[in-house]
Formats: structure tokens, sequence, C-alpha cells
């Protein structure tokens, strides 16, 4: 976990940072999720073709990709991840797909991007495409 969330931590340091200051100041929580696609194809345009555009993507290396994006609904979080996930799948059924994700309340970006890695390692040990969430 750490040698993954640490290059999470990198990637996605500086927008963060503004997606938590945001969060903070209209007291609106921002979502973290990480993409794992086991596959040769870069699929950055897909997921950036079904994202707003307020949402910020980011290539962390060939098979993990990471969105931050804000929670402007209860269940932005749900929607965004399945619809991701229902592309991808359509797209490349026979590649397995792992998702993690996690919202802030209160939580400091640290542990956002901890539960987020967590929950994505956790999906990684499922033996089909799945999302965790669990915050």
């Amino acid at each position: 976990m750490a040698y993954i969330y640490a290059k999470v931590k990198e990637s996605l340091a500086n927008e963060a940072k503004r997606f938590e200051c945001i969060s903070k100041r209209y007291q609106l929580p921002y979502c973290i999720m990480l993409v794992w696609f086991e596959g040769e194809e870069d699929v950055s345009d897909i997921i950036v073709a079904n994202t707003r555009c307020a949402d910020k993507f980011v290539k962390i290396d060939e098979h993990l990709y990471g969105l931050i994006f804000f929670a402007n609904r209860p269940d932005a979080h749900t929607k965004v991840t399945n619809k991701i996930l229902y592309i991808l799948e359509k797209q490349y059924p026979s590649h397995k797909i792992s998702i993690g994700v996690a919202c802030s309340d209160s939580d400091e970006i640290q542990d956002v991007t901890a539960r987020a890695v967590q929950n994505l390692l956790s999906a990684k040990e499922q033996d089909y495409n799945t999302i965790v969430d669990t915050f």
C-alpha cells in the first residue's frame, strides 16, 4: 500500500489541495476515485470523456488513473464510479477493472487518499470487476 499511496499522493498533490480548499470554504465534499485497468490500452480518453469539466483527471502510471470530483449530491460517487466501470467493461469486456473511491466529509486530504488507496487494493483482491467505496 505504501508504494501506491506515495505515487497517488504525489500525482494528485496540487489538485487535491485545491479541491480541499474549495471543499472547506463551501462545505462541499469531494471524492477521490482510483481506477486500476489491467490492460495495455490507455483508457485516459474514455475516463475524461465521461466526467465533468470541473473534475480533475490524472494518469498516475500505465495501469492506474485518478479522478478528483466534487460530490454535489449524496450519490455522486456512486453515479460516477458506476458510469466509468460500465463504459470500460463495455469497451474492454475481457480486462479486469478495479475502482476504489473515498469521499471527504471534514477529513484531511491524506485520510481521503489513504481510504481511496485501501479501497482500490480491496477491489483488486476480487476476482471480478468491482467498486469498493467503504467509508
